[in-house]
């Protein structure tokens, strides 16, 4: 007897090949058996007739560690048909902590998470392995594969230092590195856009990259540049593969202000080379032509250097204040200035903490300035004055033919960069990016559906089996018998993202059953209460 039995349905089996019908017998948490019309009896039958049977999928980027222990049902995600989430990315975790600098790594989390005093004194995960055994402890409605930050790492070790790592820093930074890796995470993630990642050295990440890659896992970078340096950062990390054999990640690939937008097709074809000489570079992609980030992005990086605090307080002072806005306004050589060819209407505010300044959630930076009467530099200022810098914002800084080219692209790989939120409780608040809730419903009503850019089994292959593939995840991504039963059934002719930039916050339509670990967790587009979600855990050690 077969605990649930899927039948009827036309199967992509996420390997690409072309869709068929059969039926899914699964006995436990694993797919017994894919034939036409399978005979016996189930507990619990499906009939997805008129339906699309495929694996769930598999988000190889996004940051829901921060979110699952606040709504563990992680609604957006899995009602997106994700099953499977790789989390820790962008270089932050919410663990390894260590007392030593731990005012330093509060500083660190404030543009990722808002933390109240109280939760600020629990926050004392040794390790990110720690920290996500915590999750499934509590239970999760998807699957866990974790990275650990390179940021968290380094502030664990040396804070903010804008400095190479002594000897001896390096050996306890490789050291937290191995321990996590040895706890089964699937990676390390840097975001060298900030600090403290921006003062990383290429023969620093190398180092690390060497313990990753003994340990079979990726190195997933957001790189120090998506723009004006975007060939150059591409150049790095394919120069760290080299060195060290790491399986390479580039995170949400894109370019950003027009001026670079022409770069996308040299980007591409560095990434060919780089793999038709043997080494291993993929990237993931998320088809909107916005951004998600934080305000602080719009201050010149020297200002940032010795942290959130010391930058609040030079804002607050009339001769950096003056200095800031100069160069916000007319440098566009000694950084990059995300300003550059670009309007402050492209910019609005995504969330902020006080209520105060709660009506700015969904407005440009223009729309706020008029209403402060001041000018839209004066307005960031103060924002991030006020909100004591945690202001996420929405930039719409690249164009819809290059999202095409690179979903197109066969190392492409589909993901959400969001975290998991619902529309109830502390987790709806904000106008937040709303590929938090749309990515792959997007991905097949509108690229695949409508537009017809791309197949469904290509759709669907780059978000199951080619990520899996990636962080060499076994027994998952591909409908098999033997492999773990974590499936999602939609409607192709009805799956549809709902969400908007200027509404957010709502479900999508079509997606039908999710199936994790062999348990239901959404019925006819309802979510069951059902939490079988696994921390999953990388056994690949090469040595």
């Amino acid at each position: 007897m077969y605990d649930l039995l899927i039948k009827n349905g036309k199967i992509v089996d996420g390997s690409g090949k072309q869709a068929f019908k059969a039926d899914i017998g699964i006995k436990h948490d694993k797919i017994q058996a894919i034939s036409p019309k399978l005979k016996g009896d189930s507990k619990v039958t499906i009939d997805a007739s008129g339906y699309i049977v495929c694996p769930g999928f598999i988000d190889i980027h996004s940051h829901s560690d921060f979110t699952l222990l606040i709504n563990p049902k992680g609604e957006s995600k899995i009602r997106q048909g994700i099953t499977t989430e790789v989390v820790g990315n962008c270089g932050f975790t919410p663990a390894p902590v260590r007392k030593d600098h731990f005012d330093a790594f509060m500083q660190f989390l404030v543009n990722t998470v808002h933390l109240n005093n109280r939760e600020k004194s629990r926050w004392n995960w040794k390790t990110q392995g720690d920290f996500v055994s915590q999750i499934e402890k509590n239970g999760s409605s998807f699957n866990i594969a974790s990275l650990v930050g390179h940021g968290t790492v380094r502030i664990a070790v040396m804070g903010f230092e804008k400095r190479k790592p002594t000897p001896s820093e390096l050996h306890q930074m490789l050291k937290i590195l191995e321990e996590e890796m040895q706890q089964g995470l699937f990676g390390m993630s840097t975001g060298l856009a900030y600090e403290p990642g921006v003062f990383a050295t290429t023969e620093e990440l190398t180092e690390m990259c060497k313990v990753v890659a003994d340990y079979g896992g990726i190195y997933a970078t957001h790189m120090k540049s998506e723009g004006k340096y975007l060939l150059e950062c591409i150049s790095e990390v394919i120069k760290i593969a080299e060195n060290t054999g790491v399986s390479a990640e580039i995170s949400h690939l894109k370019a950003v202000n027009p001026k670079n937008w022409a770069k996308i097709a040299d980007a591409l074809n560095m990434i060919d080379q780089a793999n038709q000489r043997g080494l291993c570079i993929d990237f993931d992609v998320y088809p909107y032509t916005a951004y998600g980030s934080g305000l602080i992005d719009l201050i010149p990086p020297w200002f940032k250097e010795d942290g959130l605090k010391e930058m609040i307080k030079k804002l607050k002072q009339r001769k950096y204040k003056e200095n800031i806005i100069y160069n916000m306004t007319y440098n566009f050589s000694s950084w990059e200035n995300p300003m550059e060819d670009c309007s402050w209407n492209n910019v609005r505010v995504a969330s902020v903490k006080s209520r105060k300044n709660k009506k700015y959630e969904g407005k440009n930076i223009n729309q706020i300035a008029q209403n402060m009467g001041c000018s839209p530099y004066d307005a960031v200022i103060r924002l991030l004055i006020e909100e004591n810098g945690a202001v996420k914002m929405v930039f719409f800084g690249m164009r819809e033919e290059d999202i095409i080219t690179l979903m197109k692209h066969p190392r492409a790989i589909f993901a959400t960069d969001g975290r998991a939120v619902a529309p109830y409780g502390k987790l709806s608040k904000g106008k937040i990016h709303p590929r938090y809730y749309g990515t792959y419903p997007r991905i097949l009503g509108h690229y695949v559906r409508e537009k017809k850019l791309i197949s469904l089994e290509e759709a669907i292959h780059k978000m199951t089996f080619l990520p899996a593939k990636k962080i060499r995840l076994r027994n998952r991504g591909l409908l098999k018998e033997g492999y773990y039963a974590d499936i999602t059934i939609f409607d192709k002719d009805r799956v549809v993202d709902l969400a908007t930039f200027d509404e957010p916050h709502k479900y999508p339509e079509g997606i039908e059953y999710v199936i994790v670990n062999g348990s239901i967790v959404i019925s006819k587009g309802e979510h069951t209460g059902k939490l079988p979600g696994k921390v999953l855990l990388n056994k690949n050690k090469t040595q």
